[in-house]
Order: structure tokens, then C-alpha cells, then sequence
């Protein structure tokens, strides 16, 4: 879509290309891609086939205002990005109407009518990423007291080097003591 009109034919917007400029680096981009992506991660939320996932790989978020006025779905692949807001007009709040179930459905017909004659693609891992083992509950480096474990990426250079502190061995049992500021999330 190159302009936008008004419904008199009036030009409002015409688009004008920029030239590139890279404003992340291209590491993170893709650790936020490789996130974004993860349909195992955001099973426990929307379920294992959500209509946030698609016959390809892509990575997607969700949002919804506390009082339900918007919500919307952004997501993209490696060739497409499509961001779709859902909301009244007037600004009065819908019915318990959240980005999954309001503008998810929305986002992933079209993405899907988008992609239908493209290839699917893998977003593309660049060079300074290094794959580490660690526990999977406190991010650290794996003891030998932590049994949930699961590898993660990393920027080089930035992986984990403490040793999990979180999980240990005592009286015959395996404990978990989780920092105070933790205690919340891990009840």
C-alpha cells in the first residue's frame, strides 16, 4: 500500500521510502525473534494450538488494556510484519475481549492469507550467540541439585557464570530457596 485516501479521493498519505538504518543489533533482534516464537512457552497461556500460532515459523505478542477499551496482536516472520488493533470506536470498554481471543484471530487469518504463496522461513541466527545449559528456574549455571534443566541463548559473552544457588541437597531431599523477592512468583 503505497497512499492513502479519503472517501472523496483526496490524498492523506503517501509513502515515501527511507533509507535502512539499523537501530538493534541484529543478536538481539533475533533473541527477541527466537522468544516471540516459542509456542511451548506460551502453551501454559493460550494453549498449544492458539491462533497464535502458525503454519510457520513467527514470532507474536499480545496486548490488553486493564479495563478491556483495546487490545491487539503484533507479530511477523521473517518476510511480513502485521499488527491488528481491536476496540470501539467510542473508546467504551468490550466484554472481557483480550488480544488472543480479539485481535488474534484477526491477525492470524491474515497472516496466513498473507504467507500462502510464500515460503516458510526460520528466522535467520547470526554470528555471537552462544547456547548454554542452565537451571531452569533460577537462570543460573546447572548444580548438581537442580534437575529441571534447559538450554537457553545467550549473547557471547553474557551467559550465566554463577551456579545455581537456588535448589540443594538436604536430609535426603531436594530443597528449593528461592530469594525473598522470588517467593511471590514461585508460590
Amino acid at each position: 500500500l503505497a497512499e492513502v485516501r479519503d472517501a472523496a479521493g483526496m490524498l492523506m498519505y503517501q509513502w515515501r521510502a527511507q533509507p535502512a538504518q539499523q537501530v538493534l543489533d541484529p543478536r538481539v533482534a533475533w533473541l527477541l525473534s527466537d522468544i516471540l516464537s516459542d509456542n511451548a512457552a506460551r502453551a501454559p497461556a493460550f494453549g498449544e494450538s492458539s491462533v497464535l500460532r502458525l503454519s510457520r515459523p513467527a514470532a507474536v505478542k499480545t496486548g490488553t488494556t486493564t479495563d478491556f477499551r483495546d487490545n491487539w496482536t503484533v507479530g511477523y516472520t521473517p518476510q511480513l510484519a502485521v499488527g491488528v488493533w481491536v476496540g470501539n470506536a467510542d473508546g467504551s470498554p468490550m466484554q472481557g475481549v483480550s488480544g488472543v481471543t480479539g485481535a488474534g484471530p484477526i491477525w492470524h487469518d491474515v497472516m496466513e492469507l498473507a504467507h500462502r504463496a510464500l515460503p516458510a522461513l526460520a528466522f535467520e541466527r547470526p554470528a555471537g550467540l552462544q547456547s548454554i545449559e542452565v537451571c531452569a528456574l533460577s537462570g543460573m549455571l546447572p548444580s548438581a541439585a537442580c534437575t529441571f534443566r534447559k538450554r537457553e541463548w545467550f549473547l557471547e559473552g553474557a551467559a550465566p557464570r554463577l551456579t545455581d544457588t537456588w535448589h540443594r541437597h538436604e536430609a535426603g531431599r531436594m530443597v528449593l530457596d528461592v530469594p525473598a523477592e522470588a517467593r511471590n512468583w514461585a508460590a
